[in-house]
């Protein structure tokens, strides 16, 4: 095990520590588990820092990104443009138009006018784009296409020249026989419009999925956490503590500023925070450990704990994935909105100021 507090005596707190040793051994554990073609791809949303991404690679996984900062980061990282699968819910023009350029050919899509958006900008490019038609195995949903909708109307998907739907990507969050069984279906009905099923990716890793994929050709699997969330752990101070009845409420350097939006997810995952600057003493009371934002989401975690006092240290293990790179701007890597400043009062320099913020990472 690392020596956090060494590193906490080299780099302060709070810090996220990863260890490349956890990415190995997830990894292993993965394809132990997987008939021996299944793919592996990688979401860069849950951790894209670049020695993660390098040693991702190096273990035969692909990238799926969803944006032009991820699909930079997966570059950078060495993967060819050709191996990359641009996800997502939607994308602009623009976008679309810088990955083209730089040689993706792999993308879902949710919609036919999603479909026909990337039928346009890929007109013209050598090669034809690569569409997996994403569906959610739970139904309608925030993300992917309602099964219903593509059953009752698949030739809405269908006689495209320049993106061409060759496989599918469904989202299987629980329900694992019955996404193998909803994707067979689709295959089905897609095959007799004109599109036979080439790929199928699932998002939503679970060891039941080994015996459901030995019958595909070509199946591959999403995966964030398995991969990479046991590889970090985030070392963080306490910064104050009060009582509330027979609770101590916590407030840590770290909240929904360094956890970002999966803050509230700690709690279900059971991520227990150890006490690592002194030998815990006395009973365990319960907690209420929050951050400085006081925001809904910095309640981050109720758990029992010993007594705490400002200046301890806490380790947060298992917090590889949604973390550091969760929060509301840098995730997924976007473009963030310009902000423009003007004064209307003043007819010769109405724009006083235009910027835009910038996720930056100093080694």
């Amino acid at each position: 095990m690392t020596d956090l507090l060494s590193l906490v005596d080299e780099v302060g707190t709070p810090v996220y520590v990863y260890d490349l040793a956890d990415i190995r051994f997830n990894h292993r554990r993965l394809r132990a588990a997987l008939p021996e073609r299944t793919g592996l791809y990688y979401t860069l949303s849950a951790n894209p820092h670049p020695e993660l991404l390098r040693e991702i690679r190096a273990a035969g996984v692909l990238p799926a990104v969803r944006s032009p900062g991820e699909l930079d980061a997966a570059l950078v990282a060495d993967w060819p443009a050709r191996d990359v699968l641009y996800s997502g819910p939607a994308r602009r023009d623009a976008d679309l138009d810088w990955a083209l350029r730089l040689g993706v050919r792999t993308f879902t899509v949710d919609s036919p006018a999603a479909l026909d958006q990337l039928g346009r900008r890929a007109a013209g490019l050598r090669g034809q784009a690569r569409c997996l038609l994403r569906v959610n195995a739970s139904g309608a949903a925030p993300s992917g296409a309602d099964p219903d909708s593509v059953f009752a109307e698949p030739f809405r998907f269908a006689g495209r020249t320049d993106a061409r739907i060759v496989g599918l990507h469904v989202r299987a969050e629980s329900d694992v026989d019955g996404a193998a069984s909803l994707a067979g279906r689709l295959a089905s009905v897609l095959a007799e419009h004109g599109m036979p099923v080439e790929q199928v990716n699932f998002t939503g890793f679970a060891p039941r999925f080994a015996g459901l994929l030995a019958s595909w050709t070509r199946v591959a699997l999403e995966v964030d956490s398995d991969l990479v969330g046991t590889a970090g752990t985030l070392v963080t101070s306490v910064l104050d503590v009060r009582d509330a009845g027979e609770w101590q409420v916590v407030v840590l350097e770290s909240g929904a500023n360094h956890v970002g939006l999966f803050a509230g997810r700690r709690t279900s995952r059971s991520l227990v925070p150890e006490l690592i600057s002194r030998p815990p003493s006395g009973e365990l009371v319960d907690t209420v450990l929050i951050g400085q934002q006081e925001t809904p989401l910095d309640v981050w975690a109720s758990t029992r704990l010993p007594r705490m006092r400002p200046g301890d240290v806490l380790a947060v293990p298992d917090t590889g994935a949604w973390g550091a790179t969760a929060g509301l701007v840098a995730f997924a890597a976007p473009a963030a909105p310009s902000e423009v400043v003007v004064d209307r009062d003043d007819p010769d320099y109405h724009v006083v100021h235009v910027s835009r913020l910038s996720v930056t990472r100093y080694p």
